[in-house]
Parts: C-alpha cells; sequence; structure tokens
C-alpha cells in the first residue's frame, strides 16, 4: 500500500467518479440498523458510507491511511458530531485500545493490501480489536479472467462522471497489467476531458481467490460464519461477482 502514489487522486475527484456506488449502502444499513453497537470502518476513504450510517445514528468510527481524505471525510459528518469520526492511521498497524462490536471492510478496500504479509498484518490488528462477540465483515471482488489482461495498451471505457473540482465532464479509461507472480493488477486511469486527458491514476490491486481468503482466515483465527456472493445475501457459488465474509473469532 503506497500512500505517496495512491493518494494522488484528489478526494473530491475520488467522490465525483464513484458517484454510482450506492448499491451496497442498503447492505450496510441492515447489517448495522437497531444493533447500537459499536462499529469500526477499515479504509473508511472520503466517508462514503461514514455518512449514511451516521445519519442512521449508527455508533461509528472509521480510520483512514490519507490525512487528505480523512479532513475531506470529516468535514461531510460535521453535522452530526463535534469530534472527527474517521482517524488518520493505518489499518495493517493501529491501536485504539478498544474492542468493537463489528469491524469492517468495504467495497475491495482489502485488495490494496497487495501482500499475504500485509493481510495477515491487518487481521492481527483487527483482532486485536475484537472481543469473542464481535463480528467481521469483509466484502471484496471475485477475481475473473477479464481482468488478466496483460496489454497495457488495451484501452477500456471504466465510467464516466461530472469533475466538480475542474467543472468538467470526463472519461475514465483504463489499461489492466495482471503479474502472475505476485498475482496483483496494476490498473492505469486515464481521465478524458473533450479537449485533452488532464490526469492519469494508478494503482495495484491484490487478487485474492475464495481459497485464498478462506485458508488465511481459518489459519489466522478467525471462524467463517457466513460468505454471501453479493448484497442481497445470497450463498457463494461459482457465478457470484463478490466475496463477502461474515466472520467470529475462533
Amino acid at each position: 500500500m503506497n500512500k505517496k502514489s495512491y493518494y494522488k487522486l484528489h478526494p473530491q475527484i475520488y467522490d465525483d467518479q464513484f458517484w454510482w456506488k450506492k448499491d451496497d449502502i442498503e447492505f450496510w444499513k441492515r447489517i448495522f440498523y437497531s444493533c447500537n453497537k459499536s462499529v469500526l470502518e477499515l479504509a473508511a476513504g472520503t466517508g462514503r458510507l461514514a455518512l449514511p450510517l451516521v445519519r442512521e445514528k449508527i455508533n461509528y468510527t472509521g480510520i483512514e491511511l490519507s490525512k487528505e481524505y480523512c479532513v475531506h471525510a470529516n468535514k461531510k459528518l460535521e453535522c452530526f458530531s463535534k469530534d472527527p469520526l474517521i482517524t488518520q492511521g493505518d489499518i495493517r498497524c493501529f491501536n485504539f485500545n478498544y474492542k468493537y462490536d463489528i469491524i469492517f471492510i468495504a467495497f475491495n478496500s482489502l485488495c490494496h493490501l497487495i501482500s499475504e504479509t500485509e493481510l495477515i498484518k491487518t487481521l492481527n490488528c483487527i483482532k486485536d480489536h475484537m472481543h469473542q462477540k464481535s463480528k467481521l465483515y469483509i466484502d471484496i471482488f471475485v477475481p475473473h479472467t477479464k481482468m488478466f489482461n496483460n496489454n497495457p495498451k488495451a484501452l477500456e471505457i471504466r465510467g464516466e462522471f461530472y469533475d466538480s473540482v475542474y467543472k468538467k465532464n470526463a472519461t475514465i479509461k483504463e489499461t489492466l497489467n495482471y503479474d502472475y507472480r505476485q498475482e496483483t493488477i496494476k490498473v492505469k486511469w486515464f481521465y478524458e476531458s473533450k479537449s485533452n486527458i488532464y490526469n492519469t491514476f494508478s494503482f495495484a490491486m491484490k487478487i485474492y481467490y475464495p481459497d485464498t481468503m478462506n485458508r488465511v482466515l481459518i489459519e489466522n483465527g478467525f471462524n467463517i460464519l457466513n460468505l454471501w456472493g453479493g448484497y442481497e445475501v445470497t450463498e457463494f457459488n461459482e457465478s457470484s461477482n463478490l466475496q463477502i465474509y461474515q466472520c467470529t473469532l475462533r
């Protein structure tokens, strides 16, 4: 997880380009609704999920690597809390000296831990913040063959959005390059307006296959209560696009 390279993307542009990502909000509300329990979000980003959850009066805390993203997110939450709800920190080595009822990491954020060693470090930190009745939720994509594209010049349209920073309509075009040895995908996004390409954004994501996640979770002290294949809480199968884990301590 390279902080300097990853957070070159302006937090407002991040919000703008992910305007469409709303399909998980009701899922998380259902998980936390009326539970009156303490909730910790790992890799909270710009507060995309924090805002709708805090609106529901959920006892929410977040941790996020980027100081700039924390500031941006906490500004959204000012009307709900005088104190910042999202703290700057590294999910691989954090200590809040508190055990939460629910810990979750959403929308593929776990895949930015680009080695199994980093994943295990994170899981160890998570365990330190759980009690015997705590639950851990992980939401990541299922790898598909279209991701294993080794042509770094093959551009595909990733999406369109209105960039409120530069006041332009923009298109994101994407290239993917799969590293078979490291099982990582190198992603590059090209931001195009009608006049020119005005920015690029590069990052890497680790491929976590279901058998790998199952093994790592079990070997590191977790019970897998459920593995769902989507936000409708359907049972995971070979056609699922998501891996959503519900775990407890073993």
